[in-house]
């Protein structure tokens, strides 16, 4: 029986998971043996404060199982920005999964700034450090109708690539009233080399369930779109871009990812993003 190692992760309200590499040939006795490591999700956007989700890794044998268990509620988080050093703190939070977010508010995002992040739980250490990159504005957001779907609107956002390209992107998207937090745009991953060039980007809605069956990724005539451009170093950038890659591959996210995404945490699985960030809303008519 093949078996897979997950992690799971807070990329969407529902669980989702990252998949590890396959154990080729392993049985049951092989799985048990694994030894489940943390997971990070985090980041600190331009002018914003960080914040972090911690899970255990974990073997799926088909079954999703309970994930409760995952949860990392006592974990030592630390920030540094090679200055000075804070600790964040726990606590839960409805409306997200996991319901346990770590957070700091004495240390506010600044581009051209590295932020070194620690994390600490049952004698595992990772860490992750990322520069921060200056954010790039958006120039202009557009919606049309799309055919043959009445009511609904496709956006698209602009933006010039910077003098200081190749640059790296990813958008995000939060609809107003309807979503607690902003999740990942499909096919969200942006690269970009030529210095001037007008790039053009289709905005679609998060996808907080691969299960949902009538999941359409256009938006309402009547809702109010934020939408985020966030520029991002070259290795969250690669975790992105895999991670768009095996979305579209897989009817579930506990099955057919090929192998592991390409995180950019060090002892464990996950991504650590400082982010420089420009975002702009749009109320679709």
């Amino acid at each position: 029986m093949k078996t897979k190692i997950v992690a799971f992760h807070i990329l969407f309200l529902l669980v989702s998971a990252i998949t590890a590499p396959v154990l080729s040939g392993c049985d049951d006795e092989d799985a048990e043996s694994v030894e489940p490591r943390l997971v990070v999700e985090g980041w600190i956007n331009s002018g914003g404060y960080p914040e972090v989700l911690l899970t255990m890794s974990a073997v799926l044998d088909g079954e999703e199982g309970e994930t409760a268990s995952n949860i990392v509620r006592w974990g030592v988080v630390k920030l540094s920005d090679g200055e000075r050093e804070v600790v964040m703190t726990g606590r839960m939070e409805s409306g997200i999964f996991p319901p346990f977010r770590y957070y700091n508010f004495e240390m506010k995002g600044v581009p051209g700034r590295s932020y070194t992040l620690t994390a600490e739980y049952r004698g595992q250490t990772v860490n992750s450090s990322v520069t921060m990159p200056s954010p790039t504005r958006i120039t202009a957001i557009d919606s049309r109708p799309v055919e043959d779907a009445g009511g609904m609107r496709a956006v698209t956002l602009r933006f010039i690539a910077p003098e200081d390209s190749p640059a790296y992107y990813h958008v995000s998207v939060r609809e107003a009233g309807v979503d607690s937090r902003f999740y990942p745009s499909m096919l969200g991953a942006v690269e970009v080399a030529s210095p001037g060039e007008i790039i053009e980007v289709p905005v679609y809605r998060g996808r907080r369930s691969f299960d949902d069956k009538d999941f359409s990724p256009h938006f309402s005539v009547g809702s109010t779109v934020d939408v985020r451009l966030e520029r991002v170093s070259e290795s969250v950038f690669r975790f992105w871009r895999a991670y768009d890659n095996a979305s579209l591959v897989s009817g579930s996210v506990f099955v057919g990812s090929p192998g592991s995404l390409p995180g950019n945490v060090s002892g464990g699985y996950g991504v650590w993003s400082a982010q420089g960030v420009d975002t702009r809303s749009i109320t679709l008519e």
